[in-house]
């Protein structure tokens, strides 16, 4: 083997690659910002003017297809059509409850039916109360039955009596007792019926100047009362 056709590695790491004496560096192509350079980094520019993008990446689109964007999300949803029947419609709620449906992004099918599943929810909780109320009044009704006994008719009548005289003074009297169930409770029977003692068990206008009972109290003027 002669000795032009060895491989020496010594000549390639002195920097030897030829006879010509070539140094072995790169050619200056201008890639250091020079003058002469034409070459732009990728992505930098999608063609708008003056080398800024033109606001959509080579792959990014304009987000019309992007699943992740709601779609089919209403302006502003209508849950007038699911109020069960009985329930006012409440304005603030069903708005508050929008806003909430329109950040979670959901349509006015998937708003309406969570809202309909809510509202007969709630309805049934209402009714559960009410139900409770009315069983509570009815005890009232049976226990005072049962305290009276043989009374309860004439000790009724009695307050009754009375619960007149003082509805024809005080306006909305009756209506409180029969939305609170207080008529029911036995103490507030007792009591009218002492009153209706007191003022005499017709319960009839003492202004007038006959046909009224004569009464028990006859020093006391109860229109002062």
């Amino acid at each position: 083997m002669t000795e032009e056709m060895i491989f020496d590695l010594q000549r390639f790491a002195d920097g030897d690659s030829g006879a010509d004496g070539s140094t072995g560096d790169a050619p200056d192509t201008g890639a250091a910002g020079g003058e002469g350079s034409t070459s732009d980094p990728p992505g930098n520019n999608a063609g708008g003017e003056g080398g800024k993008p033109d606001g959509n990446t080579i792959l990014g689109g304009d987000g019309k297809n992007d699943p992740a964007k709601p779609t089919g999300v209403p302006d502003a949803y209508d849950f007038k059509g699911v109020v069960p029947e009985g329930m006012d419609y409440d304005e603030a709620s069903a708005a508050a409850f929008g806003e909430v449906a329109k950040k979670a992004g959901l349509s006015q099918e998937q708003a309406s039916a969570i809202a309909a599943y809510g509202m007969q929810y709630m309805q049934q909780g209402v009714d559960a109360a009410l139900k409770a109320v009315y069983d509570t009044q009815a005890a009232w009704a049976d226990e005072a039955r049962t305290q009276l006994g043989g009374e309860f008719d004439a000790t009724v009548a009695k307050a009754a009596a009375a619960r007149d005289a003082l509805a024809a003074k005080v306006p909305g009297f009756t209506a409180m007792l029969n939305e609170t169930g207080a008529g029911n409770r036995v103490e507030m029977i007792r009591l009218m019926a002492v009153i209706g003692d007191l003022i005499g068990e017709d319960g009839g206008d003492r202004n007038s100047s006959g046909g009224t009972e004569k009464s028990i109290y006859p020093n006391t003027d109860f229109n002062k009362y």
